[in-house]
């Protein structure tokens, strides 16, 4: 038997009354583009569908007071009224007698002081929403709090089918300690359905309503919400502004305020608070009396920066992207495939496992004594940032070389190489890697994370340098529309050319957090010496990088052909073997073995 979906709500529905976009509404309008999306529920509280349960009554859920339960917590009635409620105009009989209970005693009553929720009952099984404790052969019946009503309330099952059970509601009035007094009026009905044939929400919501409990004015839930961050673009902690490489002197340091050179800042602290930029603290308790207090953000909160891939920015954007230093440029998509071949994707191999070697030669916070720790507070934390930022930036080398392969691969598929060539995948580590400053070139080298090495990836990674120039070729050649390249490889391209600023601004910030301990090195690296080619104790750590290159080439491969099945098989492989190298890395590295991951491409 074959189903036809019906479109349920009106974005859905064809036909140029809702398929096409309201001229004068920003893209931001766009249901696809709303916050939504990422964070459901956020853009309104689910929980006002709630107060409206039960037809003609209207709730509100309190919580709990700071000094505890007090009596008014709950699911507590806001009124009770049948005006305006669709759900009176149906024609069934249950409503019928709905109606006789609000015109007749239940409904007197009602009007008549405080009333809450005292007991959901529906297929014969009640729930009554308070936690009964016995003391003392006295029974104390304390009322949920607001989150636990509206849970209950959740699992009601609503449906305008007759076969769904009747729903029946207790209310009652309660004395200052919050148990019930005198009997409760009951009434008898259905479940609220939200939606309408249409999938549009009931008009029994007045406008506003969604959001009336949400936090007010929006500059307080933007510091207060209770989880801990905000709906959308609210970041913790940022990197101060990035420095220019221009204002950087030959010894490395820099004519800016070196304050601003810290790993991470509280994006919330006051700005003219002395010692505002220091690094941020890692608990709430240790960052609030540094941030904005829920009065003081309604005053400053235009202070806050704009933040940038993850820096802050008190300067205009321009929304282009960057100029690059003059290249040589890519005449064709021949001379891309040849870069990309030769150069771009064995480079991000070799920079990837690099990096890895220099992460694993920093001490893990774990190896910290108590004694080192004493006299150098904040050791154990500023090793787990370097390590982070290290890793993170060895990561996205490898997110590159997949990009790059991929890059190739979609080239291929728009016949755009050259005759009698076709698509490999690279997955091999270059030999020579730029320099950064003199256009020249080094060997490519596996060292541990002292200053001289975490400067030679700064350099590496330096803004205009040759490879961030040599993919801001790509940028320009990708994004000729008479080119025919396929959709999504000038994208492609962008996303790697403006990681590279990131790599670069990560590497100066993880070089400042341990510039402190320089003259100890030994409180952040470990005893590690790099083993020879045939030395036994990593042959396994070579085995495992052996399985996830093999796996990466058969998964790059199939998805080049189309195969999505077997390319997930590679793919998955591939990320299992290098779970597993890193266990066998993290280990050798703490007995103080380097393993030579460039062993099997020549040493």
């Amino acid at each position: 038997m074959t189903e036809t979906l019906k479109p349920m709500n009106r974005a859905a529905l064809s036909g140029p009354t809702y398929a096409q976009p309201v001229l004068g509404n920003p893209a931001a309008t766009l249901m696809e583009s709303g916050v939504g999306n990422c964070f459901p529920g956020l853009e309104f509280d689910l929980r006002q569908l709630d107060v409206r349960f039960f037809p003609g009554l209207v709730f509100e859920f309190p919580g709990v007071t700071p000094a505890g339960p007090d009596g008014t917590q709950g699911a507590r009635l806001v009124y009770a009224d049948m005006t305006g409620d669709p759900m009176f105009d149906l024609d069934a009989d249950w409503v019928t007698d709905l109606k006789a209970q609000f015109n007749g005693a239940a409904g007197a009553a009602l009007g008549d002081g405080q009333w809450y929720l005292h007991s959901v009952e529906q297929y014969g099984k009640k729930i009554e929403l308070y936690d009964f404790v016995l003391y003392q052969n006295t029974v104390t019946q304390t009322p949920y709090e607001g989150e636990t009503a509206w849970w209950i309330i959740r699992l009601i099952e609503a449906d305008p089918n007759p076969d769904v059970a009747d729903l029946t509601v207790g209310l009652t009035q309660r004395a200052p300690d919050g148990s019930p007094v005198g009997n409760p009026v009951y009434l008898k009905g259905k479940r609220r359905v939200y939606l309408d044939g249409e999938g549009m929400i009931s008009e029994v919501y007045h406008p506003g309503e969604f959001t009336a409990s949400m936090c007010s004015p929006w500059t307080h839930d933007f510091r207060d919400c209770a989880c801990q961050y905000w709906a959308s673009n609210h970041p913790d902690v940022v990197l101060g502004p990035v420095v220019d490489p221009r204002d950087e002197l030959e010894d490395g340091t820099s004519k800016t305020d070196p304050a601003q050179a810290v790993t991470f800042l509280d994006w919330m602290r006051r700005r003219k608070l002395p010692g505002a930029d220091l690094s941020a603290e890692t608990t709430i308790e240790g960052a609030r009396p540094r941030r904005y207090d829920p009065y003081e953000i309604n005053l400053h909160w235009q202070e806050l920066d704009f933040v940038l891939h993850g820096k802050e920015s008190n300067e205009t954007h321009n929304a282009g992207y960057r100029i690059h230093a003059p290249g040589s440029g890519y005449a064709d998509a021949a001379a891309a495939i040849t870069a990309l071949t030769n150069d771009l994707a064995p480079l991000e191999y070799a920079l990837a496992v690099e990096y890895l070697y220099a992460y694993f030669s920093l001490r893990s916070p774990d190896e910290v004594s108590v004694d080192q720790e004493k006299e150098f507070p904040g050791l154990a934390n500023d090793l787990r940032a370097a390590r982070q930022l290290i890793l993170s930036v060895a990561l996205s080398e490898m997110t590159h070389m997949r990009w790059a392969n991929q890059t190739l691969w979609m080239l291929d598929q728009a016949g755009l190489y050259p005759k009698g060539k076709c698509y490999e995948p690279v997955i091999e580590p270059a030999k020579k890697i730029p320099d950064g400053k003199t256009g020249g070139t080094r060997p490519r080298a596996l060292k541990v994370a002292n200053s001289d090495t975490l400067q030679t990836f700064v350099d590496v990674e330096r803004p205009d340098g040759t490879l961030d120039t040599e993919y801001g070729d790509l940028v320009r050649l990708f994004s000729d529309p008479a080119g025919g390249y396929p959709d999504g490889l000038y994208e492609l391209a962008v996303r790697i050319d403006t990681d590279g600023l990131q790599h670069y601004q990560k590497f100066r910030d993880t070089r400042n957090v341990l510039l402190p301990y320089s003259s100890r090195p030994d409180l952040f690296l470990r005893s590690i010496k790099l083993a020879k080619d045939d030395d036994k104790s990593v042959q396994l750590a070579l085995d495992l990088l052996d399985q996830a290159v093999e796996a990466l080439r058969r998964g790059y491969g199939a998805e080049a052909a189309g195969d999505m099945t077997a390319a997930q098989v590679g793919i998955t492989a591939g990320r299992e073997a290098m779970h597993r190298l890193n266990d066998a890395c993290e280990f050798l590295a703490q007995q103080g073995i380097g393993v030579p991951f460039f062993a099997r491409f020549g040493g």
